[in-house]
């Protein structure tokens, strides 16, 4: 029988986009790259991470730090004739024109296709974590037939001379050999170097693959908790997001070890009936499982693009046409994948007086695959015509995304049908209204995130987007810094509740 254990391996890409680049252009592990996106660098490798070089810095700055730093540009594309255009080899080095084109993340998404193929054929159970990470919760079966002697990697603290390994124990062992084997395959089969965690729940698996970088792998066993944990940022705790990571944090409570002196009581007073939930968590206990693709609800594909402070129609207009391409394709290759289409399109806007807001109409995508574009763009122009001028002006960043998805409705593309079509979407029109307003309320709690930053609730499938656009809002805000709007921003959001709990914190950490 398959059973599954409660043993699970993280494996992080080491520098993903940068290691990608790397291997596309040919150039040797020990040379410092950076991939660059208009004149900001989005990764780094390791030997220009030596050189002092950060992401977010502005290329000139790069170069300053280290002057034979390779500077490479993501792929991009254009729009010509109705057709996306995408760059070559040799405009890597060439500056690019961020008003007609648009970044394409295509070559990275190949790239990891190929790396979770390799994996999938180890494990079974697997959950992405982006195009770069995934969880492996691991099999009896997938362990049987491995010999164990010894940890492979390193363990986040020495045994002591005595101990005695409980079967747990034996099971990571064997994980541990299983996680090198996937680990070099990758290497042998794509030439990407990866680093992991073994331990025995998802939160763990983590923490320990970010322990030893790069191209390493940790293991954390049960006999090390909590002090192995101790040392680690609070921030570091997979599920700490919103009030529970801003009470620690803005308390002066930043490592796991400072917040494991509170007690349960302490802890309740503070987070009521997610105190239980907190302390196991602190001491590196956690029950969360693995999410296949088949189970995730709420998958999104999210298309942004900043641009320049606008009042022009025209302009957005030329910047979707960019967005829907790109949209387009990669529901298409989804749907290739899945035989899934989404049932809803979302306008993301943000406008410099008045925040981000974003606005949704039901899509429905109907064979031949040709006519998504057509569909998408049809929804997308509706949608944008029912904004207001002073509700969308002025402008900074346009996005879609593509929600809820599910098996394309059959029959709507058949010939006979198909003459019915405007009166289907009419009547569909009004379910799929209410359909939108249910999977909202179904979204728990746990779906959403709270940004430290704009103090937004987020879904955490759009995390890696919204923190994005704040790494460039903030490059603009260094760049520009006497923008009114930069001037006019707040940043004591929800003080007085955070001066209480800061209060209660106090009070605890000097009786403890």
């Amino acid at each position: 029988m398959n059973l599954l254990l409660e043993i699970y391996i993280h494996i992080d890409m080491d520098a993903y986009y940068a290691q990608a680049e790397q291997k596309l252009l040919k150039i040797p592990d020990d040379q410092p790259l950076c991939a660059r996106q208009w004149n900001t660098l989005i990764a780094i490798n390791y030997p220009a991470r030596a050189a002092g070089i950060k992401r977010g810095m502005l290329s000139d700055e790069a170069l300053k730090l280290c002057p034979e730093v390779f500077l490479p540009h993501v792929e991009t594309f254009k729009i010509s004739d109705g057709k996306m255009i995408f760059s070559t080899i040799q405009d890597k080095y060439t500056q690019h024109n961020q008003n007609e084109e648009k970044i394409s993340l295509r070559y990275y998404r190949e790239e990891s296709k190929l790396i979770f193929a390799i994996i999938k054929q180890f494990c079974g159970c697997i959950e992405k974590g982006g195009t770069d990470e995934c969880y492996i919760q691991v099999s009896e079966n997938e362990l049987e037939k491995i010999e164990h002697n010894q940890f492979v990697g390193n363990l986040m603290c020495d045994l002591p001379s005595d101990y005695k390994l409980t079967e747990q124990d034996i099971q990571i062992m064997k994980a541990s050999i299983l996680c090198q084997q996937i680990r070099d395959t990758i290497y042998k089969e794509t030439q990407y170097k990866c680093s992991a965690g073994i331990s025995f729940n998802k939160m763990l698996s983590k923490l320990a693959s970010s322990t030893n970088k790069p191209n390493k792998q940790t293991i954390i066993l049960e006999c090390m908790l909590p002090e192995c944990i101790a040392q680690f940022n609070i921030k570091k705790i997979r599920g700490f997001g919103g009030k529970i990571k801003h009470s620690f944090i803005n308390s002066e409570i930043q490592t796991i070890g400072q917040a494991q002196q509170l007690s349960l009581q302490q802890l309740e007073v503070l987070f009521g009936d997610k105190a239980q939930y907190v302390y196991d968590k602190l001491r590196g206990y956690d029950n969360e499982e693995i999410k296949k693709e088949s189970e995730r609800k709420h998958k999104s594909i999210l298309s942004l693009k900043n641009i320049k402070k606008t009042f022009s129609r025209d302009t957005i207009i030329q910047s979707l046409e960019l967005i829907i391409h790109d949209l387009t394709m990669r529901v298409t290759d989804y749907f290739e994948d899945t035989n899934l289409v989404p049932s809803v399109i979302v306008l993301h806007y943000h406008n410099v007086e008045k925040g981000s807001h974003q606005k949704s109409e039901p899509v429905y995508l109907t064979l031949p695959i040709d006519s998504f574009r057509l569909q998408i763009e049809d929804r997308v122009n509706s949608i944008l015509n029912s904004i207001q001028d002073n509700e969308l002006f002025p402008l900074i960043t346009i996005g879609l995304s593509c929600r809820y998805f599910k098996p394309m409705a059959q029959g709507i593309q058949n010939p006979i049908t198909s003459y019915f079509k405007k009166v289907i979407e009419s009547q569909e029109q009004e379910k799929m209204s209410k359909f939108i307003e249910e999977v909202q309320k179904e979204l728990s709690p746990q779906d959403y995130y709270n940004c430290e930053i704009c103090k937004q609730e987020i879904l955490k499938t759009l995390k890696d987007e919204h923190n994005d656009f704040h790494i460039a809002e903030n490059l603009d805000k260094e760049m520009n810094p006497k923008k009114r709007r930069y001037k006019s921003q707040t940043q004591n959001n929800n003080k007085p509740q955070q001066q209480q709990v800061n209060s209660q914190i106090d009070q605890f950490m000097k009786k403890s």
